[in-house]
């Protein structure tokens, strides 16, 4: 008999493409590969972030933490040509057909619960920026988390383009020059969009973040 393999303790990471039904699916996925393989790379997962139905994907992480910066890191890499949902939850993965990709567990129920609570909560007034949904029932959880996520959610998505980009830059550890270089401006310009878009706070706040156990 066949033992299943079993993550007792772990991070569920469930993304769906929000509004993927008006959008233009055969364009979109090639770059929604290639993010997941930057992904996969970025942030070692205990099974690796892949597509599985339509337009939802899925991976395993160690952590919170692994799971809340794989999906910053997701996220980043697609900016605003594809618009991402996230649903994170903690608990325990039986890998049940490796080869066929079938799982069960908690941290599953949790994730599903997490994203469609989400969706919901995106569809209300003054809401609609909350892309990342959060089940962790550990008595060690941290009640300022999901508030601080939700915090990260909306400031993200007021920021244009631009600000995504240096946010990126400054995620990935580039000095002003090098990421002035790849968004083709000034430095001086790039500092601008980091100093008036707040761009370091909201950067340290995603790294803290990417810590929690």
């Amino acid at each position: 008999m066949v033992k299943m393999k079993t993550f007792t303790s772990c991070a569920g990471l469930l993304v769906d493409q929000v509004g993927s039904r008006e959008a233009d699916r055969n364009a979109a996925h090639p770059k929604v590969l290639a993010a997941i393989k930057a992904t996969n790379y970025a942030v070692p997962p205990l099974d690796a972030l892949r597509v599985t139905v339509g337009d939802e994907m899925q991976g395993i992480y160690a952590t919170l933490g692994d799971a809340l910066r794989a999906s910053h890191f997701f996220r980043n890499e697609l900016l605003d040509e594809v618009e991402l949902r996230f649903g994170i939850g903690v608990g325990e993965i039986e890998i049940i057909d490796a080869e066929r990709g079938i799982q069960d567990g908690s941290a599953w129920w949790r994730a599903r619960e997490a994203i469609e609570e989400i969706e919901q909560l995106a569809a209300e007034p003054g809401t609609a920026g909350l892309r990342t949904g959060i089940r962790d029932e550990r008595s060690s959880a941290n009640p300022l988390v999901i508030p601080t996520v939700r915090l990260v959610d909306t400031h993200l998505a007021r920021l244009r383009d631009g600000a995504r980009q240096a946010l990126r830059s400054l995620l990935a550890g580039h000095d002003n020059k090098t990421a002035a270089k790849l968004a083709g401006i000034s430095p001086s310009a790039n500092s601008q969009r980091i100093i008036n878009n707040d761009l370091r706070i909201l950067a340290d706040a995603i790294e803290s973040l990417a810590q929690l156990p």
